[in-house]
């Protein structure tokens, strides 16, 4: 028997949910917080539901607690690469843009796709994402300080205040940095991939952790085109006939975590990494494109060159990739 097919449409503080029980189209609206989650479980026992087949886009941790909570009461969960949904939305000729019309939309590339089971994430995953959440957080908060203080504070206490609580930020994310790496450390899968990575000249501790709770895992994202797509990272180009040929643009149509983490490791690999060094100076010998979308290319291939370390499971070996 086909279960039906549950699509979810997710954001910070919402769930919009969409299903058809009995030939007749549900929807409903919950909240993105456990007690929603509880009430679109009991929702659908109302409903006489026994078991969905729902379907969420991959959007880092606003999307985990429902797949979690779903999961975990016997329902078949996928979560799938947004860029899928997109493309099945355009195939249609959708030009409607409202969460309750994206929740139909996955609820259909559900029914008919029919994608793969999600597995959850380790508990070590979960926390290195619940940690750079953190981490997020405090830096956002250490930037406003800091802009504050460098601002024109003329009153002493102000100042005095402001240098407390930019050293208390700088301190919890010191705390924090130390709980990702422990984090990382204890968990065999974590060490093995965030020693992957840091074989790679410009990847750090800090872009590998970023990666490892930030990209999806191979059930999501399949190819290193799907990776840069995920990351916004994939260029845009707008083109009409002769008359209109605007200039090629990444799409930032994805994870900007991502793209502000890989900003500096490829400024560093553009010097110090020999194929992003080389694939660098071709694109100045060009001379097609501008020192930000060098910048941007380099960005791309260094997320490429991690992306294929993860999935082969190999260090990176400068020679084979300068052969390729």
């Amino acid at each position: 028997m086909t279960i039906p097919a549950l699509g979810i449409d997710v954001s910070k503080d919402t769930l919009d949910v969409n299903i058809i029980i009995r030939g007749k189209e549900r929807r409903q609206h919950f909240a993105n917080s456990a007690d929603g989650w509880a009430s679109l479980l009991s929702w659908l026992r109302q409903n006489r539901v026994e078991r969905v087949h729902a379907c969420l886009e991959a959007t880092g941790r606003y999307s985990m607690g429902a797949a979690l909570a779903l999961h975990d009461a016997g329902h078949v969960v996928s979560v799938v690469n947004p860029a899928q949904i997109r493309d099945f939305a355009r195939s249609r000729l959708g030009r409607n843009k409202t969460d309750q019309f994206d929740a139909a939309q996955i609820r259909d590339f559900a029914s008919l796709m029919a994608p793969k089971p999600w597995t959850p994430p380790s508990p070590a995953l979960r926390r290195l994402c619940e940690l750079h959440t953190m981490r997020a957080g405090f830096m956002a908060s250490l930037v406003e300080w800091k802009n504050r203080s460098g601002s024109g504070l003329d009153d002493a206490t102000a100042q005095t205040l402001a240098q407390s609580t930019i050293q208390h930020f700088t301190a919890q994310i010191k705390a924090v940095d130390q709980a990702i790496y422990q984090t990382i450390n204890d968990d065999d899968d974590l060490h093995g991939k965030r020693d992957l990575l840091l074989s790679i000249s410009g990847v750090g501790d800090i872009l590998a952790a970023v990666l490892l709770a930030q990209l999806p895992g191979p059930d999501v994202l399949k190819t290193a085109a799907q990776a840069v797509a995920y990351a916004g990272l994939n260029p845009r180009q707008h083109q009409s006939g002769s008359s209109v040929h605007q200039p090629t643009r990444i799409s930032r149509i994805g994870n900007a975590k991502l793209r502000t983490a890989l900003f500096m490791p490829a400024m560093v690999a553009m010097r110090f990494n020999p194929v992003i060094a080389a694939f660098v100076t071709r694109l100045r010998e060009r001379g097609r494109l501008k020192g930000k979308q060098i910048v941007v290319a380099a960005m791309r291939k260094l997320l490429v060159i991690c992306f294929g370390v993860l999935k082969s499971g190999k260090p990176f070996d400068p020679a084979i990739a300068m052969a390729a």
